[in-house]
């Protein structure tokens, strides 16, 4: 059987909602509204296992970052050449088409950490797309660092953004990390 809110259930609901956060308990009061996208660039496959998991659990479509000119096959010749892209503030140009992300509310952002910082291919999409008066909510995985300048870059492009508690993982605990994930999600409210 259906059922439909009459406009005072909707109140009614609102206002238990509103309760409920208030109260600073977790799930449907603390989910956000909206529609949500995953947008993630991966070089080992370790932060792509993470952006592909919450888009299948959740039913989010997922946007993969696709170079035009991709980086070097060697993985040690990549990273000196990611850490004088850093150094210099470059960019590394998207090939994928981005689809229009106005209808989004909510955008979890898939990157490794590099060099203490979000790729450069991540930080080129965000240059491009501050997505004002979105939430984000980041998903990071390290070789060893803690994402603390993952999240200020994010802050730093897209100021008018609302950045949210991150996921961080080092790369090599991400395949065994999805009870945690999943965890997350239900704290940040999904």
């Amino acid at each position: 059987m259906k059922h439909r809110f009459s406009p005072s259930r909707r109140s009614l609901l609102k206002a238990a909602c509103g309760a409920l956060a208030a109260a600073g308990l977790p799930g449907l009061a603390q989910a956000a509204p909206g529609k949500s996208i995953v947008i993630l660039f991966s070089r080992t496959g370790n932060t792509a296992l993470l952006a592909e998991t919450v888009a299948k659990e959740k039913g989010f479509p997922l946007l993969r970052l696709q170079l035009q000119k991709p980086y070097a096959a060697n993985y040690g010749d990549m990273t000196d050449i990611a850490r004088e892209e850093l150094r210099v503030d470059a960019r590394r140009e998207i090939a994928t088409r981005i689809p229009d992300l106005s209808g989004y509310r909510n955008v979890f952002i898939a990157t490794p950490l590099w060099w203490g910082h979000a790729s450069i291919p991540m930080r080129t999409f965000l240059k491009d797309h501050p997505l004002a008066g979105k939430n984000i909510y980041p998903i990071i995985t390290s070789g060893s660092s803690t994402p603390e300048d993952v999240v200020s870059d994010i802050r730093r492009f897209c100021p008018k953004a609302s950045v949210q508690k991150e996921f961080w993982v080092p790369g090599s605990q991400a395949a065994g990390s999805r009870k945690e994930l999943l965890a997350w999600l239900k704290a940040v409210g999904f």
